[in-house]
């Protein structure tokens, strides 16, 4: 065998394996996402509504959205069980920065309308509140599981 040809050939496999071992600088926290700013709410009829919201999120671990309700501003900011509320997951092509996005809120399980970005399947009742978070994926490499990791609350508005 060459040595001279097999040298080249290599070298750049076995420098990125030599690095791959014995680099540990590497975080095991996951990544916080920035909140989303509810911008308005729009009651539609029949327990419809539309929702602005500016977002910026360009991270890959982005994923979507998740609406919280209920009767006051601090429920839905702070509320007991992260999971209770309803995901939006948005396509990777929608992650565009900065954007405005429009949500219908609807209990119907109809298709989106034009110009809307998600249809969140929920029902909404006039003079409660809705604050939103942001979803993003967090990976475990030990045990091999994926999981949502929620940001920071949005501000609230109050459904008309």
């Amino acid at each position: 065998m060459n040595t001279v040809s097999f040298f080249p050939r290599y070298y750049f496999l076995i420098v990125q394996l030599l690095f791959a071992f014995s680099c540990t600088n590497y975080s095991t926290t996951a990544s916080v996402q920035a909140p989303p700013t509810l911008i308005s709410i729009t009651n539609n009829g029949n327990s419809n509504f539309t929702i602005k919201v500016r977002a910026q999120n360009p991270e890959f671990i982005f994923q979507g959205y998740r609406l919280y309700s209920g009767i006051s501003e601090k429920e839905v900011q702070n509320p007991t069980d992260l999971n209770l509320g309803t995901d939006c997951v948005l396509a990777s092509s929608t992650i565009v920065q900065p954007v405005e996005y429009t949500f219908e809120i609807d209990p119907s399980q109809k298709d989106n309308a034009t110009g809307v970005s998600c249809r969140i399947f929920a029902t909404l009742t006039p003079g409660t509140y809705i604050a939103m978070r942001t979803l993003g994926l967090a990976v475990n490499l030990q045990n091999s599981t994926s999981s949502f990791k929620v940001s920071p609350s949005s501000n609230a508005l109050i459904v008309p």
